[in-house]
């Protein structure tokens, strides 16, 4: 099977303002009875998690919904999702469903993201 990929009639980039990255939890911490705790690295492949919002059009939040709906199994695939630094595109999974309001003839979709190794 192969790897869904993001769709280019789809905004490419979450907005500036909304878009979030968060580190991955990657480090086991042990306690000594004196001194400092002991550290180690937990893996060396670990995920991390990206969320942002995006503008759409009405055709757009349509075209959305199907690729999450009919590509992505409501979510269950993982998805070649455009690096939000201008890189290679990263393999990721939605990790919560996606939100979504309308103002005038704009939808704001909110999607949090895990980026995969």
């Amino acid at each position: 099977m192969t790897v869904p990929i993001w769709p280019d009639a789809l905004p490419q980039c979450f907005t500036t303002t909304s878009h979030e990255e968060e580190g991955a939890d990657n480090v086991l911490r042990s306690e000594n009875s004196i001194g400092p705790a002991k550290t180690r690295q937990r893996t060396t492949a670990n995920v991390s998690k990206e969320s942002g919002q995006m503008v759409m059009s009405a055709g757009q939040y349509k075209a959305f919904k199907s690729f999450v709906k009919t590509d992505l199994l409501d979510g269950a695939e993982a998805f070649l999702f455009p690096d939000q630094l201008g890189g290679l595109a990263n393999l990721v999974r939605i990790v919560s469903p996606y939100k979504a309001s309308r103002t005038g003839a704009k939808w704001y979709v909110s999607l949090a993201l895990e980026v995969l190794p």
